[in-house]
C-alpha cells in the first residue's frame, strides 16, 4: 500500500483538525511541514494552494473538512460522524461554523497586531515544527511574506478590530450547543469536537507540539492563561486530554 502523507504547517490550527483526524482513526501516515515554497506544490497538487494537503489512495485532498470526509470513507471506525442521520447533519453544520465563524478569527486574534509590532514573534510562530532554516528563510523574506500572509488571511485593520468579538461569540455558540454528556452532539465525541477544539487550540496551548516558541510575549502568556481558566478554555483542554493522541505515527 502506498505511504498515506500528509503536508501541513505545524502551528495551524486547521491543519490541527487534519492531524487530530489522522490520531484519532490511528492511521499510520508521514507528513510533511512546507514552509515558504509550498504555493506552487500545492496549487500543482490540489489547485487550491492551501494546506493541509492528504495524499491517500492515489488522490490529493485539499481542505481539512474534505480531508475528514474522506478519512470517514477510508477508516469509518473510529467515527467522526454520528451515525444518526440527524446528528450528523448538526455535527456537518456545527463543524462549518466554525470554520467560517470562529477559525479566522482566532488566528487573527493571536497573529494580527503582531505583524506590526513583533516580526520576531511572528516569524519564530509561524516556522513552529519547521527546522531552523526554514525560519531563516522565513525571516530573510518577512518583508514579502508578512504582507501576502495578511493578503492572503485577510488580515487587516477591520478584521483586527473584529476579531475579539468573533472569537467570543464562537465561544457562547459552543457553550450554547454543549450537551449534558459534555459534547456538542450527541453522547459522544465527533467532528463537531474536534473542529471546536482544534480551533481554539491557539488561544488554550493544549497541544506541545503547536506551541510557539519561547519566550512567549507576556500578553500572549497572559492570554492563554486567561482562556485556559474559562469554562470553554477547560473544555478544549478536556477534549484533547480524553481523545487527543498527541503524534503517535
Amino acid at each position: 500500500m502506498a505511504k498515506i502523507v500528509l503536508w501541513h504547517f505545524p502551528i495551524s490550527h486547521f491543519n490541527e483538525k487534519a492531524r487530530w483526524a489522522l490520531d484519532w482513526k490511528g492511521i499510520a501516515h508521514v507528513r510533511r511541514a512546507l514552509s515558504l515554497g509550498y504555493l506552487p506544490r500545492a496549487l500543482w497538487a490540489t489547485g487550491r494552494g492551501t494546506l493541509p494537503i492528504l495524499f491517500l489512495e492515489g488522490q490529493a485532498i485539499g481542505d481539512s473538512t474534505r480531508i475528514i470526509e474522506a478519512l470517514e470513507d477510508f477508516q469509518p471506525d473510529p467515527p467522526l460522524y454520528p451515525r444518526q442521520e440527524s446528528e450528523r447533519r448538526r455535527a456537518l453544520e456545527l463543524e462549518d461554523f466554525f470554520d467560517e465563524e470562529l477559525g479566522h478569527p482566532v488566528r487573527t486574534a493571536v497573529l494580527g497586531r503582531k505583524f506590526a509590532t513583533d516580526p520576531d514573534f511572528i516569524v519564530g510562530t509561524l516556522s513552529t515544527g519547521m527546522g531552523k532554516g526554514a525560519e531563516r528563510a522565513m525571516r530573510v523574506a518577512f518583508r514579502a511574506f508578512g504582507p501576502f500572509y495578511k493578503m492572503r488571511h485577510k488580515i487587516d485593520a477591520t478584521s483586527i478590530e473584529a476579531a475579539p468579538r468573533q472569537v467570543a461569540a464562537g465561544l457562547d455558540r459552543i457553550a450554547a450547543e454543549l450537551q449534558p454528556s459534555g459534547y456538542l452532539v450527541g453522547d459522544r465525541f465527533s467532528v463537531a469536537d474536534l473542529t471546536a477544539a482544534a480551533l481554539l487550540a491557539p488561544l488554550v496551548a493544549p497541544n506541545p507540539e503547536m506551541r510557539p516558541p519561547e519566550p512567549m510575549p507576556n500578553a500572549l502568556e497572559m492570554l492563554i492563561e486567561k482562556w485556559r481558566a474559562e469554562p470553554v478554555g477547560t473544555w478544549v483542554l478536556e477534549m484533547y486530554r480524553r481523545h487527543r493522541p498527541i503524534n503517535p505515527s
